[in-house]
């Protein structure tokens, strides 16, 4: 049996094959019994005529005769439906009247003898009664046999069969029903469970209510077991980030502080140009940590999404841009805001989407000018329609290679070899957009540039 067999279908067969082996043995069952019966009841209607047929036997000037014609003899036992063949002979071997041909029965006896016999080729149920009679005062023995042919009996059998057999398909038919539907309310509670899941938050790790039937209740603790050490894992892991926020950042800073100091005081020393470069290696591990620590709490199965709250993605965007702004304008660069008159608020949380914006701005601000420092307009525009809100970040610089777009995505990947980074703003965008349901989209501008593209699900 296939291990991916739903419930469903081994409860149908492990029914449903019992239910069709009962049938057909009833049907034999039924078959023989009927075959049994009708026979006993046709032999008696045979026996009967046998004895009809006797009465009509006299004696006419010492010699035996019979008054019944054959015709009338033909619709004694057979429906009209097979054929009547007899036979009345005395004992000595004179035929009286019928068909001489008719086979003898396999023994003589006083008491009605019941024999299968061919004749002309007709399979026939034959009886033959041998009675005392008198012809002129002198005692003899007569034999009359009376052979009906086989076709009534098994037309009668056949309906009957047929009759029942019809019923059979109906009462099966009403038990598969039956039987779906009590499967259909024994696998409620699952199907309960199974909606429940699916409709909760992938973030969501409540324990489930366990006012379930005895025979899943296993089943719903372990998953609540489950969704408890899951939690707990996910709570070690956001701690785990808080302390390496608190025990590298502070040390960094340190080195930042004291690097600085030390190049106030060594302005002529030899020593200066190390200093310079330990200050850029602090920088760089300073934002490095600050991006690794943004991957971290952005990723999607550790943000509860049922927390996200209504968003003004329009107040989120002013915010970044005068964030951004004065190391965009010290660049000698240009940063505009474009928006749509009227935006609908997006389900979201307001800090990682300030991130995303921020992430997209300084990221084309590093790397818009490829191995040449940029000089261009950074676009951020809002549009929206029913469904949707659509966030742009637009630059107007060398672009990406086509090959290298579905790469851009990846950790610690970096298109732009010239410039600083660490190769986590475009990844810490994509985790914000999937905890957000929203799409991610990565191109080269046809006039020139690269274009990110964001779209929300509206409110």
């Amino acid at each position: 049996m296939n291990k991916r067999q739903s419930i469903r279908s081994r409860l149908l067969l492990w029914i449903g094959l019992p239910f069709t082996a009962l049938a057909i043995l009833a049907l034999i069952s039924s078959h023989l019994l009927l075959s049994r019966q009708i026979n006993a009841t046709f032999d008696d209607l045979l026996l009967n005529a046998a004895q009809r047929l006797e009465r009509r036997i006299y004696t006419a000037d010492g010699e035996l005769r019979i008054n019944m014609h054959y015709f009338s003899i033909s619709t004694l036992g057979s429906r009209g439906e097979g054929k009547i063949f007899y036979r009345i002979k005395e004992n000595d071997g004179d035929i009286i009247a019928g068909f001489s041909g008719l086979t003898d029965p396999p023994q003589t006896s006083h008491e009605p003898v019941f024999y299968d016999v061919d004749y002309a080729g007709n399979a026939l149920r034959a009886v033959a009664l041998t009675l005392p009679f008198r012809r002129g005062g002198e005692p003899v023995d007569i034999e009359v046999v009376v052979a009906e042919s086989k076709e009534a009996r098994h037309t009668l059998t056949n309906d009957f069969m047929i009759t029942l057999t019809g019923l059979m398909v109906v009462t099966g038919l009403l038990a598969i029903s039956i039987a779906l539907l009590a499967i259909h309310l024994g696998l409620a509670p699952l199907n309960a469970v199974s909606q429940a899941l699916r409709q909760r938050s992938p973030n969501d790790l409540h324990a489930l209510d366990d006012a379930a039937p005895k025979e899943i209740l296993p089943l719903i603790q372990s998953i609540n077991h489950l969704m408890q050490r899951m939690r707990r894992s996910i709570e070690s892991t956001q701690q785990l980030n808080a302390d390496v926020s608190h025990q590298l950042r502070t040390p960094v800073s340190e080195i930042r502080a004291l690097t600085e100091m030390s190049l106030k005081d060594a302005s002529q020393s030899p020593a200066h140009t190390s200093l310079r470069e330990i200050q850029r290696i602090a920088e760089h591990a300073s934002h490095t940590v600050k991006q690794l620590l943004k991957y971290a709490k952005t990723r999607s199965e550790l943000v509860d999404t049922s927390h996200l709250e209504s968003v003004d993605l329009i107040a989120i965007c002013h915010d970044a841009c005068a964030q951004t702004a004065p190391n965009i304008y010290k660049q000698n660069q240009e940063l505009a805001f474009d928006q749509q008159k009227a935006i609908p608020n997006i389900l979201g949380d307001p800090i990682m989407l300030r991130w995303l914006v921020t992430n997209l701005i300084e990221n084309a601000s590093l790397h818009a000018g490829g191995s040449m420092a940029y000089r261009g307009v950074i676009t951020v525009a809002l549009t929206a329609d029913a469904r949707q809100v659509t966030l742009t970040v637009s630059d107007e610089g060398t672009g990406v290679e086509e090959a290298q777009l579905c790469k851009l995505t990846e950790r610690f990947f970096r298109h732009n070899k010239h410039t600083p980074g660490s190769g986590l703003g475009l990844a810490i965008v994509e985790q914000i957009a999937t905890t957000h349901s929203a799409r991610l989209a990565l191109t080269n501008r046809p006039q020139g540039g690269f274009e990110v593209t964001v779209t929300f699900p509206a409110i």
